[in-house]
């Protein structure tokens, strides 16, 4: 009965209660001796009954409200169930269905069921006139093919899911045994590969050496190693000097055909033959091993460890079969070239050389205001270089300026103008520390930070020594002074100036196109593997790394794999071993398809006839860097035919160079920084 027709509702006792539950304990029910002991054990709370049959509460209380399941009110006030009827509906199918009529089911469920996604569900379950959103078991008990029971509704939802599960678990262990049977027979390729590879590495230690020396010249800047070893080319007689700029190379053309030491000039982008010249001088990567001479001098060595351009000089070392190598670098390069000798069974002896002129960290750090005649300003961007300079001549200072996209001949007519005493200050990025012939009385940093292409970071005790030691040049400064703008940033110049620098660990090397032609893919996946398969023997992996083939990879990725086979292998690595840069790719690969057609190299743009404020600077610039590549372009062999405008090109630049050297000689207009300190 309902708690309503219960006769004794409000006043009824344990004893009562006792009466109207029956006989039958709960399975889980532990009788006792008390009429309130012996009820509990008997009867069901709702939330117990629901438990019992998995359902709902919600379809519990349904079928008491129907009538179907009768209850009644202990003293406590809680509203119970005698065991006998929950029971009695486990055991008659019947009973069971009735109270579980309301039951609400998910589409989910019914889409489980069916075996089908739940919007097909929804579907059918819509053109059967059933609202999916207000599911109930009666609804659809023995259709759409569904069981007549709900036990058995469940029973195949569970098996249906099951099953799903148990396919899942199939379809994800048989993609998992796949990708491991891909990946081994990926890593055995690549294993294969780089055996293949490695064999194919170049036999150094089998060239005969026994002809050779190498002197390896060690000392910091201004300590007279490139002099001396020029002395020995140019009584040689005949051999390269190899260096990492064309101004350098330029600048050992000029001092040793003025000495009466004929020589060449050959870069990336000019030659320059002198009748007689049995003597080069060079950027490295125009090197050729074949015409070796008597002496090989390789300047800047530290660069071997360059993740970009090592290759060259690990090339230049490595191949060099002239009688006398001389190289030239810091401290910081000793073991790590001693190594590489070593590899290759060259005899080597070593040469310490001793800073010339006396140099030492300024007590005080200077300001704007204060900087003293024959200073070089550091800075380590080019915008900052040209606000310094804007700066300084609004002091009345003279300025010249250097920095790396700075067209050579203007660097050089830069730096002239500084050496003559035409101007006091010169602000320069960090291209002053290769070498250039700066003769400084002070070096001084505006800056201690730069961006190394990845990260704003502090300078390196190398970096401030290399460029800070520009400082006092022999022959025409006493002595050498090092300082800063701010006064915690020469505490820390002072203490980096004399700290002892990492050594360099590992050379770079570059791939073949034997090498390529091994890698299967296209010519930027070729490149990108070689990278990546650190293809080198197991005895130089100590001291020799691959190089930097990111910016080779990006014009690769600019070609298609039937432009590159048209090409030949051969042609279209050297294409993309151009000298670009991300604003001049485009021009790149108008050239490169001009060469695919076989038609002429387009003309590189040109600049605005006057060179007024920075962004004429920085088109100007631009023009002449795409200028760079036609000419690069049109000194190698393969290329050269599609450069009919070779000498028109190379007049037009020199006019271009002359407008930018002009423009920063008549004190350009730049975007003036109004929040400079002078510190």
């Amino acid at each position: 009965m309902t708690h309503e027709d219960n006769p004794i509702d409000d006043t009824i006792t344990w004893e009562a209660a006792r009466a109207l539950v029956g006989d039958m304990l709960r399975p889980d029910g532990h009788d006792g001796e008390t009429a309130m002991q012996q009820t509990i054990a008997r009867s069901y709370t709702v939330n117990r009954a629901r438990h019992r049959l998995k359902l709902n509460k919600g379809t519990i209380d349904q079928a008491i409200k129907d009538g179907v399941i009768s209850t009644f009110i202990d003293p406590d006030s809680n509203q119970r169930i005698p065991a006998q009827t929950i029971e009695s509906a486990l055991n008659n199918s019947e009973l069971f269905e009735k109270i579980a009529e309301t039951e609400r089911i998910k589409p989910r469920e019914i889409a489980d069921a069916m075996g089908v996604k739940t919007a097909t569900a929804r579907k059918r379950l819509r053109r059967g006139k059933v609202d999916p959103n207000k599911l109930i078991w009666g609804q659809i008990r023995g259709r759409f093919n569904l069981p007549d029971t709900l036990r058995g509704f469940h029973k195949l939802v569970a098996d249906n899911r099951e099953a799903r599960r148990r396919e899942q678990r199939e379809k994800r262990e048989t993609s998992r045994q796949r990708k491991r049977e891909k990946k081994e027979i990926e890593r055995r390729r690549r294993a294969e590969l780089r055996a293949r590879l490695v064999a194919s590495f170049p036999a150094w230690s089998e060239l005969d050496r026994s002809h050779q020396m190498m002197m390896l010249h060690i000392g910091p800047p201004n300590s007279g190693k490139t002099h001396d070893a020029l002395n020995r080319l140019a009584e040689a007689g005949s051999g390269w000097y190899l260096a990492p700029l064309r101004l350098l190379a330029w600048e050992v053309f000029d001092r040793l055909n003025q000495r009466g030491a004929k020589c060449n000039l050959l870069t990336g982008e000019e030659f320059i033959a002198v009748e007689g010249a049995e003597i080069t001088a060079a950027t490295i990567e125009m090197f050729n091993p074949n015409q070796h001479g008597e002496v090989v001098i390789i300047d800047e060595a530290q660069m071997l460890a360059d993740a970009d351009r090592g290759w060259a000089w690990t090339r230049a070392m490595m191949s060099s079969l002239a009688a006398e190598m001389h190289v030239i670098a810091p401290e910081t390069a000793q073991n790590l070239i001693q190594k590489m000798a070593e590899a290759a069974n060259i005899p080597m002896g070593t040469v310490f050389h001793e800073r010339l002129t006396p140099i030492k960290v300024a007590a005080k750090h200077w300001n704007l205001e204060n900087i003293p005649p024959k200073t070089i300003l550091v800075a380590f961007s080019r915008k900052m270089v040209l606000e310094l300079k804007t700066r300084l001549e609004a002091m009345g200072r003279d300025v010249s300026v250097v920095y790396g996209s700075l067209p050579p001949e203007v660097r050089r007519k830069q730096a002239e103008r500084f050496a003559a005493g035409e101007t006091d200050v010169c602000v320069a990025t960090d291209a002053v520390g290769m070498g250039l012939n700066l003769p400084a009385d002070c070096v001084c940093f505006y800056d201690v930070e730069k961006f190394d292409g990845r990260d704003m970071r502090l300078l390196k005790p190398a970096e401030v020594q290399q460029i800070g030691g520009r400082a006092g040049r022999y022959g025409f400064s006493h002595a050498g002074e090092v300082g800063a703008i701010r006064r915690e940033d020469l505490k820390l110049v002072k203490r980096l100036f004399y700290d002892t620098p990492k050594e360099l660990t590992h050379a770079r090397v570059a791939p073949t196109v034997d090498d390529l032609a091994l890698i299967p893919g296209s010519l930027a996946e070729k490149l990108g593997e070689w990278s990546q398969l650190q293809s080198i023997p197991k005895d130089l992996r100590s001291s020799v790394k691959t190089a930097d083939m990111a910016e080779r990879i990006q014009l690769a990725n600019m070609l298609s794999d039937y432009q590159v086979a048209e090409l030949g292998l051969t042609n279209a690595v050297q294409l993309v071993n151009a000298p670009t840069r991300k604003s001049t790719r485009e021009f790149w690969y108008d050239c490169a398809i001009a060469i695919i057609d076989r038609a002429p190299m387009p003309l590189p743009p040109a600049p605005s006839d006057e060179v007024l404020d920075t962004g004429d600077l920085d088109y100007a610039e631009m023009c002449i860097a795409c200028a760079d590549i036609y000419l690069w372009l049109s000194y190698r062999r393969e290329f050269a035919e599609f450069a009919e405008h070779q000498k028109l090109i190379r007049e037009e630049r020199q006019d271009w160079s002359s407008r930018i050297d002009s423009a920063l000689l008549s004190k350009i207009k730049t975007n003036y920084i109004r929040n400079f300190d002078s510190r």
